[in-house]
C-alpha cells in the first residue's frame, strides 16, 4: 500500500544529487590513483589501501543515492556509513602524508571530507527521526512488535479478520464461551495497562 506524505519532502532534492556526484568524482580520481599515482601524490606503498578504500566510498555514495532514490530507510544506515568513513579518510589523509602534501590534505579534510560527512549525518538524523515521531503514533493506533516485525492492530485497512468459529451446541458451546480462547484473550485488555495505549506504547518503545 502506497502512503501519500504529501507535497513536503523530507530531504531536499539537492541531497540526491550530491550523493550521486561523490560516488561519480571519485571513479577517476581512484582510477588516477592506481595508475599515475604521482599525480595524486599518494607514496606506492599506500596506493591499494587508499585506492580500496576510496572504492568503499563509492560504494557508500552510490547504495545512499540508491536509498534515496527508491525512498529506503536504509539510507539511514548507508548515509551514516559513508560519513563515517569520510572522517576516517580525513584522519589518515592528514596522518599519513608526507610532510609536502600535508598542507593540501589539510585543505581537503576542512573544505571537502569534513563537510561532506556533516551532510551524511544530517540525512541520517532527518531519516532517523521520522521514524522516532512516527513512534508513538502508531504505539497509540495500537501496532505492536512481534518477533521484529511490526504488527497492525485488528480492523486495520488491509488486514485479513479473522475467521468465524464454527457454530457448537450444547456444553462444548458453553465451555467456548466462557473461554474465548488464546486469539480471543489476546484482544482483552491486559493487566497493569499492558493491553492500552499506554502499555502499547511502553512495548513499541522497548522494542524498536
Amino acid at each position: 500500500m502506497r502512503i501519500d506524505l504529501g507535497a513536503s519532502r523530507i530531504l531536499p532534492r539537492w541531497v540526491l544529487v550530491f550523493f550521486l556526484g561523490g560516488a561519480v568524482v571519485l571513479i577517476p580520481w581512484i582510477v588516477l590513483m592506481f595508475t599515475v599515482p604521482q599525480v595524486v601524490n599518494v607514496p606506492r606503498h599506500w596506493e591499494l589501501v587508499w585506492g580500496g578504500f576510496d572504492c568503499f566510498l563509492v560504494l557508500g555514495f552510490g547504495l545512499t543515492a540508491l536509498n534515496l532514490i527508491t525512498r529506503s530507510p536504509r539510507g539511514a544506515v548507508t548515509a551514516a556509513m559513508t560519513g563515517t568513513m569520510l572522517l576516517i579518510d580525513a584522519w589518515f589523509d592528514v596522518l599519513t602524508t608526507h610532510r609536502g602534501g600535508l598542507v593540501i590534505s589539510i585543505l581537503m579534510a576542512v573544505f571537502a571530507e569534513l563537510p561532506c560527512a556533516v551532510i551524511c549525518f544530517y540525512v541520517s538524523r532527518r531519516i532517523v527521526s521520522l521514524f522516532e515521531q512516527a513512534k508513538d503514533y502508531l504505539a497509540e493506533a495500537g501496532f505492536t512488535v512481534r518477533a521484529g516485525r511490526l504488527v497492525p492492530p485488528a480492523g486495520f485497512p488491509g488486514v485479513a479478520a479473522a475467521p468465524e468459529p464454527a457454530h457448537v451446541s450444547g456444553p462444548e458451546s458453553a465451555r467456548r464461551t466462557a473461554d474465548p480462547g488464546p486469539v480471543g484473550r489476546s484482544q482483552q485488555p491486559l493487566e497493569h495497562g499492558l493491553g492500552g495505549p499506554v502499555g502499547q506504547q511502553g512495548l513499541l518503545a522497548e522494542q524498536l
